[in-house]
């Protein structure tokens, strides 16, 4: 009861401090990278790995492509639901939300694929697990947007397991205790055979005054395909 209370208050405090900011922030710049690499196409089809309990990201970049700049989107979004979550997230015939273990039985071909904040959650250890996920999304898709983070000290690596912490926990999902050096993310591309088409090292996704955690340096997107 404790713990339920607990996770309730983190979750109502990040509503509250953070709100839509970061979500619209990251969404702002994936969707410039898709205009930017979709070559004029009219119809986009984009996966969404991971796309988590509350995926506004997802949303605004929905919102921004279909409305704004006239572009027919199908969403479909890859996450460890519960027939309950499935329920209420999928509302929109335009996104689909499915569980993780329909990932490899879909045969369509995507423009692109986000994963967002994933990958550091599997294990930046784990080096084979996530060179394959990433072969496996090229496979699926013509470009891969990944956003995660780098570490560069101890306390670079305190900052964002708290972040990690309040942004999560309330979802159940464990904090990491390694993130990303630029050296070790680059190990993983490599072995994955991806083409790095542009790197965006440094985002500011934060107020100001969140003070350290708002160091743009923490944050990362790059945008990949796979070597031909």
């Amino acid at each position: 009861m404790i713990s339920k209370i607990f996770k309730l208050l983190l979750k109502k405090n990040k509503e509250i401090l953070i709100g839509d900011y970061r979500s619209k922030i990251l969404s702002n710049l994936i969707v410039k990278l898709i205009l930017k690499y979709s070559k004029n196409l009219q119809k986009i089809k984009i996966i969404d790995y991971g796309s988590g309990f509350q995926p506004n990201v997802v949303y605004f970049i929905y919102e921004q492509l279909k409305f704004k700049y006239k572009k027919e989107i199908s969403v479909e979004c890859f996450d460890i639901y519960s027939s309950k979550d499935l329920n209420k997230l999928n509302i929109n015939n335009d996104i689909i939300f499915n569980h993780i273990e329909k990932f490899d039985i879909k045969k369509i071909e995507y423009d692109f694929c986000l994963i967002n904040d994933v990958l550091h959650h599997i294990g930046v250890e784990k080096i084979n697990e996530l060179k394959n996920l990433i072969s496996k999304l090229q496979n699926k898709s013509k470009y891969v947007i990944i956003k995660d983070h780098f570490e560069y000290s101890y306390f670079s690596n305190l900052t964002l397991r708290f972040m990690d912490f309040l942004g999560n926990y309330f979802n159940n999902v464990s904090t990491p205790h390694k993130y990303f050096t630029k050296e070790s993310f680059k190990k993983i591309l490599d072995l994955s055979d991806s083409i790095v088409v542009e790197e965006i090292p440094e985002i500011k996704l934060y107020q100001p005054y969140f003070l350290f955690f708002s160091n743009p340096k923490l944050h990362f997107v790059n945008v990949i395909k796979k070597l031909i």
